[in-house]
């Protein structure tokens, strides 16, 4: 008897504990919230001058696969607005992927533009995200150091806008606000920009500037480099190295600064699996972080005040164990009326718990207004967030308990996808693992708790349904979505597969006889005939405006692209509309507008014959394109002017048809025939425009017909 009584009192401990710690975490996003409305007029404050010379910056990027997103990074890096001779990026790069090849290739692209790019490999992973800081670090030549994480999209004027800061000689740290390219991608990234919102619309600067600490966010920032060997660097003893060095730094005396007005935007997470893993890693290193830091935080002279801030937001993740806490125990309790409390009380207790739980939607609807991103419109959507905040809880749960006994330190990225506000795809691509069977708990839970709402109804205990219906949906939500996330790369493409080799082999489609003016191939002709990038209004057709070429297009390929290894490789004409789209505008995903394009030159070359053999021609590429086009006027202009004095015998060799060719143990188009073989004699000019229009002219008028082109002799000697 008496150990029931002592399991029952256990139980009502537990759960009394358990609701006054969601109270206290609760009510603090009405100080948070309080306090940014008390010092909001610090947002005022005019932005430092300039310095009279700017200082060396650093620039680093750590990547470790990023196939997709490696080449949006290191293009916005490159466009940023600062001094060349002070500026230098460092590629940490720790991939086992092709993304170290898309790294290289992409720094030989801005290397033609003046920008030199370091790209830095590690023969390990030792410390992986801090310890490859703390490599690049020691073979910086910067003052200050910048650093972006593969999802964000630095603005051109990230550097001008944050160095002025550090004029102020205690600045360790200047921190951007995130800002969101697919926000509207899903309600998963919806739900994700308002909890980001939230905590940098009004929680970091209400840290900021009510003098409290707070944290370098590990991305869209820029350190003082003896800020971090002051603190003691970076250290892997953590999984979230950035609020340690950030504490650890601020311990010592340097301060944060916090810029709302500049928004570095950044890919959200697009699959449930990812953002789990995001959210697991933040909240396992958190509480890795408080066993490490608070007793230097409670040894230190802050104020009380600063102290038990410090507390709650380094234990903040602490609110979902609390929380599944109070789902498991509600049930059990319930057989328990010995401990039922009374009239009064349930009612006062009912009245906190609920103005705790409404503390952080407050907030995160406040954030929206002081933002202006959508303002009370997004504040609609929080039912959002509150269901995949809740949702998440079983995962990061499990996180934070692991932080009291678990040594392992591994850090999982967060999958990235070049997902923007122009769209884009993920599902059946790399890094979009996670198993199905991950969301039974999470179904489980989502059942238990709907149980429970049917258990308290029908006992008439009607004030915890309304938080019993939130727990039940967001476990639901978050269990349902990880399954279809997890099935969608395996499931649907074979039937997508399945699909596509029906329309493939019904007549009229796109392999012969689709029309141009189907959906598909129509949607290509807008592409091609308008730029879908503001910034730059110059179309595809704008260059490619001979319709008789470019309906050629399409037979030609696959081509050769001639580099050096290991990027030479036949390409096909897909792959050759991606890369153009890629590197001439900018789009997060230029897939769909590459198969668009592709449908619509595959629909109008219908009747072109396809092309023999491979050419070792370049492709369609923004290097190849010329001002107006091939002419072929212009090209029998050029062969009259240039070629016909000796190009004449007939029977000699065979026709243009012949191309390509093997040539010496080397393939040769027509193209790169003409391009090394110039006309003798006087200084004539002889560029890639000519070499184009020559061969437009021979391939539409003497093909088939002998040119005295010899396959080991270029020309017919003149008598």
């Amino acid at each position: 008897m008496r150990l029931h009584l002592a399991a029952q009192l256990l139980l009502g401990a537990l759960y009394g504990v358990a609701l006054i710690g969601l109270l206290l975490y609760g009510l603090n996003a009405y100080v948070m919230l309080t306090l940014h409305w008390w010092t909001r007029r610090a947002r005022a404050v005019p932005a430092p001058a300039a310095p009279g010379e700017w200082p060396a910056v650093t620039v680093q990027l750590p990547l470790f696969n990023e196939r997709y997103v490696a080449r949006r990074l290191l293009e916005a890096v490159g466009g940023l607005d600062y001094p060349a001779q002070r500026l230098e990026i460092q590629v940490l790069d720790d991939s086992t992927d092709e993304t170290s090849a898309i790294v290289a290739e992409t720094a030989r692209g801005l290397a033609t533009r003046g920008v030199t790019v370091r790209h830095l490999r590690r023969t390990d992973r030792t410390g992986f995200k801090a310890g490859a800081l703390a490599a690049g670090l020691r073979e910086a030549r910067g003052e200050f150091i910048a650093i972006f994480d593969a999802d964000f999209v630095p603005p051109p004027d990230f550097l001008t806008k944050t160095i002025p800061h550090f004029g102020d000689p205690t600045v360790a740290v200047v921190q951007s606000r995130w800002g969101h390219l697919n926000r509207d991608f899903s309600l998963l990234t919806l739900a994700q920009s308002l909890g980001i919102d939230g905590h940098f619309g009004v929680e970091q600067p209400a840290r900021c500037w009510g003098n409290l600490l707070l944290n370098f966010n590990g991305t869209a920032g820029v350190w003082r480099r003896t800020a971090i060997e002051d603190a003691g660097g970076w250290a892997h003893d953590t999984l979230t190295e950035d609020l340690d060095l950030s504490y650890r730094a601020q311990l010592r005396g340097w301060r944060i600064t916090y810029r709302p007005e500049l928004v570095c935007p950044a890919e959200l997470p697009v699959v449930v699996s990812g953002f789990k893993s995001q959210q697991r890693r933040w909240a396992k290193g958190s509480i890795q972080t408080a066993f490490k830091l608070l007793p230097q935080v409670l040894r230190s002279g802050l104020s009380p005040w600063a102290k038990y801030q410090a507390f709650i937001h380094l234990t903040y993740y602490m609110i979902h164990p609390l929380m599944l806490a109070v789902v498991l125990l509600s049930v059990p309790l319930l057989g328990l009326p010995a401990l039922a409390p009374s009239a009064a009380v349930m009612i006062l207790a009912s009245v906190l718990f609920a103005l705790a739980s409404v503390g952080p939607a407050c907030m995160l609807a406040y954030a929206q207004s002081v933002l202006a991103e959508g303002g009370w419109r997004n504040a609609l959507k929080l039912p959002s967030i509150m269901v995949i905040g809740v949702g998440v809880a079983w995962s990061t749960s499990l996180a934070v308990v692991s932080a009291f006994w678990s040594r392992d330190r591994t850090f999982v990225r967060t999958p990235k996808f070049g997902i923007g506000a122009a769209g884009g795809h993920w599902k059946g691509r790399a890094y979009a693992g996670g198993g199905a069977w991950s969301a039974v708990p999470e179904l489980l839970l989502g059942t238990y708790c709907g149980w429970t709402v049917w258990l308290f109804f029908s006992h008439g205990r009607y004030g915890v349904l309304p938080f019993m219906l939130l727990y039940a949906s967001g476990f639901l939500t978050v269990g349902v979505l990880t399954v279809l996330h997890a099935t969608a790369g395996r499931v649907r493409p074979l039937l997508g597969a399945i699909l596509v080799a029906g329309i493939l082999s019904w007549p009229g489609s796109v392999t012969g006889e689709e029309e141009p003016g189907s959906a598909l191939a129509s949607a290509g002709l807008r592409w091609w005939s308008e730029s879908p990038d503001p910034a730059n209004p110059v179309a595809c057709a704008s260059c490619h405006d001979d319709t008789a070429t470019t309906r050629s297009w399409a037979a030609s390929f696959p081509k050769f692209r001639p580099l050096p290894p290991p990027h030479a490789r036949v390409m096909t004409l897909l792959q050759a509309s991606a890369e153009a789209v890629a590197l001439h505008y900018r789009l997060a995903d230029p897939v769909p507008a590459a198969t668009a394009i592709t449908a619509y030159l595959t629909a109008l070359g219908r009747d072109v014959p396809v092309s023999p053999g491979i050419s070792a021609g370049q492709p369609v590429f923004p290097a190849r394109i010329r001002q107006l086009g091939v002419s072929v006027e212009r090209g029998e202009a050029v062969f009259a002017d240039r070629c016909a004095d000796c190009h004449r015998a007939a029977g000699v060799a065979p026709s243009v048809t012949g191309f390509p060719r093997v040539r010496r143990e080397r393939a040769e188009s027509l193209e790169g025939f003409l391009s090394s073989h110039g006309p003798c004699g006087a200084p004539l000019r002889w560029d890639g425009q000519a070499v184009a229009d020559l061969a437009a002219y021979l391939m539409s008028h003497l093909g088939g017909q002998p040119l005295g082109l010899s396959t080991e002799h270029t020309k017919q000697e003149t008598p």
